[in-house]
């Protein structure tokens, strides 16, 4: 009898234990997530503000503003927007120039899976997904060469992320009306350099390099050959799947 209660007693203990470590490791890795965003966020707040700025530039109110960076969380999607919001053009417009640029997120979800397969609940996976830009795909898939994927770290590396996003965006809407022009502030080198320096993070060997200028030339070859594919960006769509499937041969052989 006494030997059953020490065991139960030991085995309790030890679940427990395993309770109290995978709490601890949840926090831990919610934080790591928190601490990854942060440059991300950083590089938010010039985009976002930017956009708060243009946004009430074009005549959307402060809350209209805000809840587009809330339910879009597209930087490329929601300066677009505003660029055929200001040439008058139609919503429709809108929504398949958004079409043509955001369809990338469905080649980064697909290629997150077989991290997150088995490890992250799918509609966890896919709530948390709603997160998912290309500094988040950059800075995660990084993380998951190192270390397994987890739904803390997801979550706190996509929630932080779009909470920056959100907050630069009310800023710029609440001050846009004092601020006349953003070029001065050099805002519109931003986007670019952001881009730049996920590039550099994504290079590990000598064929990346030279996988990023090929599919650089491919997409303004494209451009070049056939302008009305440059005039809707969906050039920078048919470079990705080229340079994304390059990509894959490439990996492939190593």
């Amino acid at each position: 009898m006494v030997h059953r209660r020490n065991l139960f007693a030991g085995v309790r203990g030890q679940a427990v234990t395993h309770q109290l470590k995978e709490k601890f490791m949840d926090k831990k890795e919610l934080k790591q997530g928190m601490k990854d965003a942060l440059p991300i966020v950083l590089g938010y707040l010039p985009l976002g503000f930017a956009f708060g700025v243009l946004a009430k530039d074009v005549g959307m109110t402060v809350s209209q503003a805000t809840m587009m960076s809330v339910l879009c969380f597209t930087g490329a999607g929601q300066y677009i927007a505003i660029g055929v919001m200001q040439a008058g053009g139609a919503i429709i417009t809108i929504i398949m120039a958004n079409l043509l640029v955001n369809i990338r997120y469905l080649l980064f979800a697909t290629s997150t899976v077989p991290y997150l397969k088995d490890r992250v609940p799918p509609l966890t996976a896919s709530l948390l997904s709603y997160g998912l830009t290309d500094e988040t795909y950059a800075v995660a898939m990084n993380h998951y060469q190192d270390y397994p994927a987890t739904s803390s770290y997801l979550a706190g590396l996509n929630l932080t992320s779009h909470l920056g996003w959100i907050s630069s965006s009310l800023l710029g809407a609440i001050l846009g009306s004092f601020i006349t022009n953003t070029d001065k502030f050099g805002l519109g080198f931003a986007l670019p350099a952001m881009y730049t320096c996920l590039l550099v993070m994504m290079i590990n060997r000598k064929s990346d390099i030279y996988l990023a200028v090929s599919t650089a030339v491919i997409c303004l070859a494209i451009g070049y050959l056939a302008p009305a594919m440059m005039g809707n960006l969906s050039n920078i769509i048919l470079a990705t799947i080229i340079g994304a499937t390059l990509g894959v041969m490439i990996n492939g052989q190593h």
